[in-house]
């Protein structure tokens, strides 16, 4: 089923799950770009980019995705196309949760570097 090169229809329960993901991303693109316009000057910037850029980005191929198996393209609506979106992701998301495991690291070393400044003439 997976490596079906002409997968059937979807079924609605399906369809509809994938939908709702694809909305979900598209909201969280619109939340995600307004917190990093919010925090744009501060530690949080760059997460709030790497979130932007992740819903973004599983947005526009949920989008494809969907409309490739609602047309029943041959080869474009293929079942190992949702395996590959959703590793990817799932790789891509284990990277921002790393990035957010150090950020307080990286806040107690800028605590300490301005501790230090503060001595230095």
């Amino acid at each position: 089923m997976w490596f079906n090169l002409h997968p059937g229809a979807l079924q609605p329960v399906f369809q509809y799950a994938l939908m709702t993901l694809v909305v979900i991303f598209f909201i969280s693109v619109f939340v995600s770009w307004f917190y990093y316009k919010k925090y744009k000057k501060t530690l949080y910037a760059k997460i709030w980019l790497s979130i932007y850029n992740f819903c973004l980005t599983g947005t526009i191929i949920g989008a494809f995705i969907l409309f490739f198996t609602f047309e029943a393209v041959p080869f474009l609506s293929a079942r190992f196309w949702f395996l590959i979106w959703f590793l990817t992701h799932a790789i891509w998301a284990w990277f921002i949760y790393k990035k957010l495991k150090k950020l307080p690291e990286i806040k107690e070393e800028i605590k300490s570097r301005k501790e230090y400044k503060k001595y230095i003439p």
